[in-house]
């Protein structure tokens, strides 16, 4: 009888052993979904987290928050792309709600910032803590209090939230469900892709000022863009476009530059452009850089 009572105690003992292990081992990985996706990382792993980010022409600024769940990643370092660099005005802070964000912003009103092609805004290094779960995300709208989470403008500051596309890639976690599958959503077939043939050509044009103090006129066939692969941008550049001007004219794709109504004194702008083509599967994207020189007589 006693020989029975010391087997069931062992039994119980090893069960109770079994069961604390399972709770360590529960709470020994740390829990987060990005766009959909769920992973788990072990305690003292390094996640990194990037979003890629392609906007439709050259930005002016752009002010973004990103929230995570501080219960399960502590951040341990926040690297920018070096188009931004001026170092962004960069914070975290505490939500009770959402967990924690991290708050960035950058402007630069004279040349901006091109992200027409698709370059790394943000890379951010986690920490795991072994515990924990929630969201990884990008925040958009507005917060409670009113504030724009998120501001991405144009160099003539249109709102561009809408053309802009992000990317966002997890690595050194696991999918949910698979352990052996790594979370490197940037894996992707290798595809040698060509080069963009995309040609710009310029032509010198004229306009009468006569004319212009009446109404707007459009210069047609300022330039022309063939062989582009992939779609087709096209926006003025403030730096080597005639200052007087550059708030007066808008491009078009089509090789249009419109003039606005007004007084112009007689003699010959620059209008600076970019064309970029954004590529496609066979192809990579392409930027030109052309100065188209219009007469006003």
């Amino acid at each position: 009888m006693k020989r029975t009572i010391a087997i069931l105690l062992s039994l119980i003992l090893v069960m109770g052993l079994v069961s604390v292990a399972a709770v360590n081992a529960a709470d020994n990985v740390s829990r987060f979904t990005v766009d959909g996706k769920e992973y788990t990382a072990n305690a003292g792993t390094t996640v990194t987290y990037k979003i890629d980010m392609t906007t439709p022409v050259i930005i002016e600024n752009g002010q973004f928050v990103i929230y995570y769940p501080g219960e399960a990643l502590e951040v341990q370092s926040v690297t920018f792309d070096s188009d931004v660099l001026g170092a962004p005005t960069c914070n975290y802070k505490s939500q009770a709600v959402l967990g924690k964000e991290i708050d960035f912003n950058f402007s630069d009103v004279t040349n901006g910032y091109d992200f027409t092609t698709k370059k790394t805004l943000v890379t951010v290094e986690f920490k795991a803590t072994g515990a924990g779960s929630g969201d990884v995300y990008l925040g958009k709208g507005a917060d409670t209090d009113g504030n724009d989470l998120m501001v991405i403008c144009d160099m003539n500051d249109k709102d561009v939230i809408d053309q802009t596309v992000f990317e966002e890639t997890v690595t050194g976690a696991s999918i949910e469900g698979d352990d052996k599958q790594p979370a490197d959503d940037s894996v992707q077939p290798v595809v040698k892709k060509k080069a963009n043939p995309v040609k710009v050509t310029v032509a010198k044009k004229t306009v009468k000022a006569s004319k212009l103090k009446k109404k707007a006129q459009s210069v047609k066939k300022a330039f022309k863009v063939t062989k582009a692969q992939g779609t087709v941008t096209v926006a003025k550049v403030k730096k080597g476009t005639t200052a007087k001007i550059y708030k007066k004219i808008t491009v078009k794709k089509n090789g249009t530059i419109k003039f606005k109504k007004g007084k112009y004194a007689k003699k010959t702008y620059s209008v600076k452009i970019k064309v970029t083509a954004k590529g496609n599967t066979n192809y990579n994207a392409k930027s030109v850089t052309k100065t188209v020189k219009i007469k006003v007589k």
